[in-house]
């Protein structure tokens, strides 16, 4: 009977621990030497957590949505404001037909730096209205083949469209170049392979020596055409136009060699 019991005892006390080494093995928190259910519990929510932040984050509108009632709850407020301090002055129909509407329509044909000026003296009336439209919405052409092509580069998209506008806005100042000029700094490593940038820095140059000259001599002394000046508009523009497109050149291959040294796959490279 002893022998019986210690045997029996023994293969009881073999059945437990087995038991027990499989409670702990399948983390169920059983048996005497295994841990508290609550520790595995957490250590399962950590994995997950882990798991889930190795996920690539995924697109969502909530952002998108969230900035879109704030900017137009602040237009809102800043037009009744307006609205309200304008009432005595034609209200807020005048205040945009002052601003935005002069910019459109091209009342003033002032000499400046920009080409319009001088296309709609020489443009006749009856299509004015067409070459109108046809300037205004080359920019907004733009836009979207732009923002798509560098997506991944949001802050040099913001400088491309900030040179588009000062070249193509119908008064330009050198308050817009100097604007879009200073962001330069931001992108040295990408821009360092542009291709003509001693003719570029030149010919800013030589368009900031000539054109005061020849608006000089055209409006203040009567000695000179109004063909010179327009020339220094013409070449400013076309600086600009260089500028924009090899700077997005060499943006996008540098960006190019980035990935191919990242990757050492050439083909993986082509766009």
């Amino acid at each position: 009977m002893f022998t019986t019991y210690s045997l029996g005892g023994f293969w009881v006390g073999h059945c437990n621990s087995f038991v027990s080494l499989s409670c702990y093995s399948d983390n169920s928190g059983c048996g005497p030497d295994s841990p508290p259910r609550k520790l595995f519990l957490q250590r399962h929510q950590q994995k997950e957590v882990l798991n889930q932040s190795k996920l690539p984050p995924g697109f969502s509108w909530g952002p998108i949505i969230h900035f879109a009632f704030w900017a137009f709850l602040w237009s809102v407020y800043v037009l009744v404001l307006c609205g309200i301090s304008l009432k005595q002055f034609g209200g807020l129909w005048e205040m945009f037909k002052s601003t935005y509407g002069f910019i459109l329509t091209v009342e003033d044909l002032s000499p400046n730096i920009g080409v319009l000026w001088y296309f709609f003296a020489e443009v006749f009336e009856f299509f004015r209205n067409f070459f109108l439209i046809v300037f205004h919405v080359n920019i907004l052409f733009m836009i979207l083949p732009l923002a798509i092509r560098l997506r991944h580069r949001p802050c040099y998209l913001a400088f491309v469209y900030v040179a588009i506008c000062s070249m193509l806005k119908s008064y330009p100042s050198v308050g817009d170049s100097a604007l879009y000029l200073g962001l330069l700094g931001w992108f040295v490593n990408e821009l360092a392979d542009m291709q003509f940038s001693l003719f570029l820095f030149c010919g800013y140059v030589g368009v900031s020596l000539l054109s005061p000259v020849m608006h000089n001599l055209w409006i203040w002394r009567g000695t000179g055409n109004a063909n010179f000046y327009f020339t220094t508009a013409m070449v400013y523009a076309c600086l600009q136009i260089v500028l924009v497109v090899e700077g997005v050149s060499a943006v996008l291959n540098h960006d190019r060699k980035l990935r191919i040294l990242i990757t050492g796959k050439p083909q993986d490279a082509k766009s």
